[in-house]
C-alpha cells in the first residue's frame, strides 16, 4: 500500500512530468521511492523523465529496477525499449519490444517501437511487415498510420506516404506530427514552398510548437537562407526556455557553421556532446573537430565561401 504523502509526491511528480519540468519531477519521484523502494510506478516515471533529459543509461537503470518489482509490466518494457532505441542500441531495443509483444500481442506500443527501431536500421520493408500487424489490431491508431507514412517516405514512395499522413489528418485535422510529416515529404520531393505551407499550418494551430520552427529552419537551410534559418532556431530556443533539444541544437550549430560563426558553433556542439550518449555524442565530437579545421582554414585565408554573397548581405 502506498502512503498518502508518497502518493502526493508521485502525483506531483507526474504533474511536473506532464508540464515538461523533468528535473523537478525526478526530485518528487525520488521522494516517493525513498519512502517506498518497491513503488515501481515512481521508478518507471523517473526513468521516463531521465529519458526526456537524454540521460539514457540512468533511465534504463530505473526501468530495470522497476522491472524487478513488476517483471510483467508491458509499459515498463516498452519504455526501456524506446530508451535503448534512442541511445542507438536498436537490436537491444527490438529484443525488449519482442518481450513486450510476447506478454501482450496486442501492444501497439511494442509493435510501433519495433518498427521505428527497424527504420533506424534501414530495414524499411521489415518495418512495414511489423506495422501491417499493428494496423490489423487497430486500423485507426494514429501512431501506426504515422509510422507507415514515415516508412514509405524512407522508401521514397512519397505519394503513398502523403496519403497515410492525410489519413491521420482525416481523423484529426490538428495532428501536428501528420502536418510535419507531409511538410517533410514535400521537402524531400523538392517542393519547399508546399513544405513551408504545412509547417506554417502547424504554427496556426500552435504558434509555440517548437518542431514547426525547427522544420521551417531546416527548409531555410536547404534554401541556403542561413540567417532566416538561425532566426527560426532562436525562436524555438526562446520558446523552449533554453532547454536542450537535439534537433534544435544540431540545426543551430549547423547554421552557425555555415555563417562562419565557428566559436559559437563549437559551443553548441559541445553542449550536444555533454548531454547525448552513443552515436549522437560521437557525431557531435566529429563536428567539433570539423569546425575546428574550418576555423583554421579561415585564419589562413584558404576557406571558400560557405554562404552565397546575397545571403551574407541580408
Amino acid at each position: 500500500m502506498v502512503k498518502s504523502n508518497e502518493n502526493n509526491s508521485y502525483r506531483r511528480g507526474q504533474e511536473l512530468l506532464d508540464q515538461g519540468f523533468y528535473k523537478d519531477a525526478i526530485e518528487q519521484f525520488d521522494k516517493a521511492i525513498a519512502e517506498q523502494p518497491d513503488f515501481w510506478k515512481a521508478l518507471n516515471s523517473k526513468g521516463f523523465a531521465l529519458q526526456k533529459l537524454s540521460r539514457y543509461t540512468e533511465a534504463v537503470e530505473c526501468f530495470d529496477k522497476a522491472l524487478e518489482k513488476n517483471p510483467q509490466s508491458v509499459e515498463i518494457i516498452n519504455n526501456k525499449g524506446v530508451t535503448l532505441s534512442m541511445r542507438g542500441l536498436y537490436k537491444d531495443a527490438i529484443a525488449q519490444f519482442d518481450v513486450a509483444a510476447s506478454i501482450d500481442p496486442t501492444s501497439l506500443e511494442a509493435l510501433n517501437g519495433k518498427a521505428i527501431a527497424l527504420q533506424h536500421m534501414y530495414l524499411y520493408k521489415e518495418a512495414l511487415d511489423v506495422l501491417e500487424q499493428a494496423i490489423k489490431i487497430d486500423p485507426q491508431y494514429s501512431q501506426t498510420l504515422l509510422s507507415i507514412a514515415v516508412t514509405l517516405q524512407k522508401l521514397k514512395q512519397f505519394d503513398r506516404a502523403i496519403s497515410f499522413f492525410k489519413k491521420v489528418l482525416s481523423i484529426d485535422k490538428t495532428n501536428i506530427k501528420a502536418w510535419n510529416g507531409v511538410g517533410v515529404t514535400y521537402q524531400l520531393m523538392g517542393d519547399n514552398a508546399s513544405a513551408l505551407k504545412c509547417f506554417t499550418k502547424i504554427l496556426n494551430i500552435n504558434s509555440r510548437e517548437i518542431q514547426a520552427w525547427i522544420s521551417i529552419g531546416f527548409v531555410y537551410q536547404k534554401m541556403m537562407k542561413f540567417q532566416d534559418a538561425l532566426k527560426c532556431y532562436k525562436k524555438a530556443l526562446s520558446i523552449n526556455n533554453g532547454r536542450y533539444h537535439h534537433k534544435l541544437y544540431d540545426g543551430m550549430a549547423s547554421c552557425l557553421t555555415k555563417l562562419s560563426e565557428f566559436d559559437q558553433a563549437v559551443e553548441v556542439y559541445k553542449q550536444i556532446f555533454n548531454v547525448e550518449e552513443g552515436k549522437k555524442k560521437w557525431d557531435a565530437q566529429r563536428s567539433i573537430k570539423f569546425v575546428g579545421k574550418l576555423k583554421r582554414k579561415k585564419a589562413l585565408g584558404t576557406l571558400p565561401d560557405l554562404v552565397p554573397p546575397d545571403e551574407e548581405a541580408n
